[in-house]
């Protein structure tokens, strides 16, 4: 703990440290009760559970932290990067400049990420999930969802004129008063539809309809991407 506070410092980087004596209690905080976490450090040879079945668990329930494994062992430093690990580090072998490059590789990528990252937050809880993983959002009594193809849907409360303006040049066109779509999940188009890769439909009210294909157009325009005969059916 010492070391990451005087890298942090070192750095000029604010951080707070959570400490946990086993897996079963960081699970159960991060999991069920969904306190957030940029980075872990993570022992492998603990007591019950060990360091490597607790990472799968926590890519498992969607858990993007970067992960720095610090062991006894190099038994599992291939196992380690089956989790998308950032460092492997071995006790006894590390350097303190070691220590600061695998911390600071960490947060690079922690920046990195939440650059792509949509964050909100519903009854104190906060959320939050990979913009490019968000297919759309819909809105219902001011609760909107976030449909990203799991079966938990992520809500908060807001307006979509305000989610409009917090996803400009983000990808993403409004289809009609209720939804909001991500460009690269169009499918194809029907009359007064959006077809989803995905299978989903969605309906596209009639004064959008034209905002939403120039979007598209331009879309695909700036992606290079080949937009088939197929897929226009319908749009006439």
């Amino acid at each position: 703990a010492d070391q990451l506070l005087d890298c942090a410092k070192k750095n000029e980087l604010k951080i707070e440290l959570s400490y946990y004596t086993g897996c079963e209690d960081m699970l159960y905080d991060l999991c069920e009760m969904n306190r957030h976490a940029d980075i872990i450090f993570l022992d492998i040879i603990m007591h019950r559970m060990n360091g490597i079945k607790a990472a799968h668990l926590l890519r498992k329930r969607g858990i993007a932290a970067q992960i720095v494994f610090i062991s006894g062992s190099e038994d599992y430093v291939y196992q380690a990067f089956d989790v998308d690990a950032v460092q492997y580090l071995v006790k006894g072998k590390i350097t303190k400049e070691q220590f600061e490059s695998a911390f600071l590789r960490a947060a690079e990528k922690v920046y990195t990420q939440k650059q792509d990252l949509f964050v909100c937050e519903f009854n104190g809880m906060e959320a939050s999930v990979l913009m490019r993983q968000i297919q759309y959002f819909e809105i219902w009594n001011r609760v909107i969802s976030i449909y990203d193809g799991s079966k938990q849907h992520i809500k908060f409360y807001g307006s979509l004129e305000q989610l409009e303006q917090q996803l400009a040049n983000k990808g993403f066109v409004r289809i009609h008063r209720s939804y909001i779509v991500n460009l690269s999940y169009i499918a194809r188009f029907r009359p007064r539809k959006i077809v989803l890769k995905s299978g989903v439909e969605l309906p596209m009210g009639g004064i959008y309809i034209a905002a939403v294909k120039q979007a598209f157009s331009e879309y695909i325009s700036n992606n290079h991407i080949y937009y088939n005969e197929a897929q226009k059916q319908g749009e006439k």
